[in-house]
């Protein structure tokens, strides 16, 4: 692992863009990706999995990379075809290393931000808080991630429609990939703890869902009626 690509990345992504386009050193470039990728994704899923403890802190460890790396596998293509689509027909080592040190940025910003989360969590913050906080740490990172990637469009026609197309395609599956490998955090009350659990629902109807019931408003199950004067109150750890 370089620290010179490391400071890059998190410091001059206009330069870790430049050096993908001009095929300048992409095999370094593309190690050092890796390794921080793999770094800072595991140390993030472990303080994700402290939540709960136990055997959670090794499953989210091991998730939170996996998400990754599934959504730079589903986007890899789309993005090629987008470009290409718009004039920007890339070598295939060229989209590999923009995608790779841009989720090496993102892992990088994740790893940055553990400590605050960890700090949040061992105050006890709230499970649904928490949830939508490690979703606001896991944009930012993201938005990190896009800095090096549409830095790599260089200037032209079709940059802004590039842009937007890959923003879109990029967070839609970012968020559906992580959501796929849930839970991170797990209920402290659960007796048994999944790896992942079945699939229900959406990645945005989670965030929604998550959001309401942090400020106290629960959804009421399908198929249950409230008494006159109750309030439906869902359980939760």
């Amino acid at each position: 692992m370089s620290a010179v690509t490391i400071d890059e990345l998190l410091r001059s992504p206009a330069d870790i863009a430049r050096r993908c386009r001009e095929d300048d050193g992409l095999r370094e470039l593309t190690l050092t990706s890796l390794a921080a990728l793999a770094v800072g994704t595991a140390a993030f899923g472990a303080v994700l999995g402290t939540f709960r403890g136990e055997l959670q802190v090794v499953f989210s460890s091991l998730k939170v990379p996996l998400a990754f790396l599934a959504t730079l596998a589903l986007c890899m293509p789309a993005f090629a075809s987008i470009a290409a689509a718009f004039g920007r027909p890339w070598a295939a080592r060229t989209m590999i290393a923009l995608v790779l040190a841009s989720a090496a940025r993102a892992a990088l910003v994740l790893l940055a931000l553990s400590p605050i989360l960890w700090l949040a969590i061992d105050s006890g913050l709230p499970y649904h808080r928490a949830v939508l906080l490690s979703a606001a740490v896991y944009g930012l990172a993201g938005l990190a991630a896009l800095g090096v990637l549409l830095r790599g469009l260089g200037e032209g026609p079709g940059r802004a429609l590039t842009a937007l197309a890959f923003i879109a395609v990029f967070l839609a599956v970012g968020g559906q990939s992580a959501w796929i490998f849930r839970p991170y955090l797990g209920r402290p009350a659960q007796e048994s703890i999944p790896f992942v659990r079945d699939t229900e629902s959406t990645f945005a109807d989670s965030i929604f869902t998550t959001a309401r019931s942090s400020v106290g408003i629960y959804d009421e199950p399908e198929g249950m009626e409230d008494e006159p004067g109750d309030v439906y109150r869902r359980s939760a750890p």
